[in-house]
């Protein structure tokens, strides 16, 4: 009795550790519009093996490269899609230097977005509509959704991952900032300049040695005009193309280079546009 008894629970034991294999080996896929979106058809979320090549989408608390803040629908998280780091799966856009989480395994996809200082989407940030993010068209695609089983993040991630963090990181931002290592800290940028119809104009922005996190506002009015932004040899933010209106992107500057260029392409007759860099 006590052998039969023996044989039972170890079965259950070996039956155990395979569904937690299987469980830990898929995750699920959603629509990158939210199941209720009916851009993926009729096609529920399902699950799927990690191994498997998906779309994805990041999610944080904080600000990151070229996220969205979403306050619709209850949300008040940041979504992006778009990153300026390549690692592996990404694809190429039209826009030198920046890429798409178009096929990507898990395992990639945690990294394009641990990358960005951000996480995958939660399944519930995907279904509220809080991971919606323009650009590389997923909202008709399956994305990946967090696994729940990952382990939380023991701290808020920076939202530009650098080679040199400060020694010790403060909360986003810091009230009273103070200077490491001889490097000022952002409190002391306010460049702005406007101007109407040209061709490629490139700007010189000093930032007098300050680190932290700086506003890139632009206001383009109703005649579209295009911008981008250089720093450090990379390219860290661009409109895309000629677009109309007003947006701010915050960005995180890590003392790599004392100097952010912003060029401006303004081809159309009676066109106007105004930028400004600051501190957040």
């Amino acid at each position: 009795m006590k052998l039969i008894l023996a044989t039972i629970i170890q079965t259950l034991t070996v039956l155990s550790a395979i569904d937690s294999a299987d469980a830990a080996s898929t995750t699920k896929v959603i629509c990158g519009g939210g199941s209720s979106s009916k851009k993926c058809g009729a096609l529920p979320p399902k699950m799927a093996d990690k191994e498997e090549r998906y779309g994805a989408r990041c999610c944080s608390p904080s600000p990151f490269f070229n996220s969205e803040h979403k306050t619709k629908n209850g949300c008040t998280n940041y979504a992006g899609t778009i990153t300026n780091v390549y690692s592996a799966g990404l694809g190429t856009t039209s826009v030198d230097g920046l890429y798409c989480p178009w096929s990507l395994t898990y395992a990639e996809a945690e990294l394009f977005c641990s990358n960005l200082g951000a996480t995958i989407c939660t399944e519930a940030e995907i279904e509220g509509k809080c991971a919606k993010a323009s650009g590389c068209h997923l909202n008709w695609e399956y994305i990946w959704s967090l696994d729940p089983t990952t382990p939380a993040p023991t701290a808020t991630p920076t939202a530009a991952p650098t080679g040199t963090p400060t020694a010790t990181p403060t909360d986003y931002p810091t009230a009273s900032p103070i200077a490491i290592d001889g490097v000022r800290p952002c409190g002391f940028i306010n460049y702005s300049m406007q101007g109407g119809q040209s061709y490629t104009q490139t700007y010189e922005v000093d930032l007098q040695g300050n680190t932290g996190w700086i506003n890139i506002w632009y206001y383009m009015y109703q005649n579209p005009d295009q911008m981008r932004v250089f720093y450090d040899g990379q390219l860290i933010y661009t409109t895309g193309g000629l677009v109309p209106g007003e947006k701010t992107i915050p960005y995180y500057i890590d003392g790599r280079s004392n100097k952010l260029y912003v060029e401006m392409y303004a081809p159309n007759l009676g066109t106007a546009w105004q930028f400004k860099i600051s501190c957040l």
